[in-house]
């Protein structure tokens, strides 16, 4: 009898440390307002509660023990970490050429580090590398560095290098005898379209971007910003169709109505800038569900010569028409269920990111909105939606604060105070 006695006691007391040791390794966020990434509204007063990495519960009336961790964010709003769907985190301020012509891709690298640290910093959690502008393998280097925990950064997806036409998206203005280094993988005609895909894959890629056209190859009209077509629909087809087989996205960069409406004809899963688009095309885009990602701040900040350095006056009227047309272009989209997606391209400003969505609420959209664009609309285009993008049981504890309220002033998301990504605290300023 002495002898169950001894198991019964034995195995409550292994029962009861197992649970004293459970708790102690978890943590409870008490919330202000709280944005979960889904719902049109704030809710107060929520309790977080993570386990490792990882949330556990999101709830009102979450009893928190005694002596459990707790971290009061009660004075915030708390939201999920933001996701920037267009970046290049490796390219820096200063002239763009000399970057590329004189800095070599271990140069740069050390530079991306600097500036994911400063992202992260800034509430981004979570990037897609659109193009390392001729930084070799650089962005993949700093995806695994900050994945292996070696330097703090957003989780990154990388393009590398976007495939293009010979000559359309390369420096330009120089001898046709000097060498300068590729920004892109040029390929020609549907074989080779397929081996750069296939390239680019065995590279390690997370995502497959296109020149659908490029100002770089040849300008159709002086008074806004365009370029010639790069692809027939037949050499597209092949590049998606391959990219698709491996599980990877496609990622258009378009200006024009005529070319989004080629690229939606084949498939791709994102318009990139899309300057004069139609409302039909944007209602195509939903239909099939393509996603949006305007980026419209780089072309203001282009504009006024706080990026690429001083401008001519002529490029400047170009730049302004650009930029007005880019507008309307936008409103357009908010009129039709076409999901917009938050990319802010600001390459040589790291950690202001959030610009992006201040303009996308100057400009119409709903604040709510535009904070979905970031979060749980975003991580659907990155196909990470069962990990990131919201506030929920099951997610990466990637999770942010702000002071005030970003539903009721965005600007206030850029008054980060607070940044948690994968469990892990990089920020507290509180």
């Amino acid at each position: 009898m002495s002898k169950i006695y001894s198991i019964f006691f034995l195995f409550f007391w292994i029962s009861g440390f197992l649970f004293i040791h459970a708790q102690e390794n978890l943590v409870y966020i008490k919330t202000g307002k709280l944005f979960d990434g889904r719902i049109n509204q704030l809710r107060t007063d929520m309790v977080i509660v993570i386990k490792d990495n990882k949330i556990v519960s999101v709830g009102k009336d979450i009893a928190i023990p005694a002596d459990a961790t707790i971290i009061d964010l009660t004075g915030m709003t708390v939201l999920p970490g933001l996701i920037d769907a267009h970046t290049h985190i490796v390219l820096h301020s200063g002239n763009y050429e000399e970057q590329i012509i004189r800095e070599t891709p271990e140069y740069r690298a050390i530079y991306g580090t600097v500036n994911a640290k400063a992202t992260l910093e800034a509430g981004i959690t979570t990037i897609r590398d659109v193009g390392n502008e001729g930084a070799g393998f650089a962005d993949v280097a700093l995806r695994d560095a900050v994945n292996k925990g070696i330097v703090p950064g957003p989780r990154i997806q990388v393009a590398i290098q976007p495939v293009s036409g010979t000559g359309s998206y390369a420096l330009v203005g120089f001898s046709p005898y000097y060498f300068v280094p590729n920004i892109s993988y040029e390929a020609d005609g549907p074989s080779e379209i397929r081996k750069q895909v296939r390239r680019l894959i065995k590279e390690g890629a997370d995502l497959i971007k296109v020149y659908m056209e490029s100002f770089e190859k040849k300008q159709i009209r002086t008074d806004i910003l365009t370029g010639a077509l790069n692809y027939s629909k037949e050499e597209l087809k092949i590049l998606v169709e391959e990219a698709h087989r491996a599980g990877l996205p496609v990622a258009a960069h378009t200006y024009s109505d005529h070319a989004a409406r080629l690229a939606i004809e084949v498939n791709v899963n994102s318009i990139e800038h899309g300057l004069y688009l139609s409302e039909e095309t944007f209602q195509l885009m939903a239909e099939k569900n393509i996603y949006y990602v305007p980026t419209l701040l780089v072309y203001e900040l282009w504009r006024d010569s706080k990026i690429f350095g001083q401008i001519s006056i002529e490029n400047k009227i170009k730049l302004t028409n650009t930029v007005e047309e880019h507008i309307k272009t936008f409103k357009r989209a908010l009129k039709t269920p076409v999901k917009i997606v938050f990319g802010s391209d600001t390459f040589e400003l790291p950690g202001t990111n959030a610009q992006e969505i201040e303009l996308m609420v100057k400009y119409g959209m709903q604040s709510i909105d535009a904070l979905k664009s970031a979060t749980s609309i975003a991580s659907d285009l990155l196909g990470l939606n069962d990990s990131v993008g919201t506030i929920e049981e099951g997610k990466f504890a990637d999770i942010i604060a702000v002071k005030g309220n970003p539903v009721e002033n965005i600007s206030d998301l850029l008054k980060v105070v607070f940044v948690m990504k994968d469990g892990k605290i990089y920020l507290n300023k509180l």
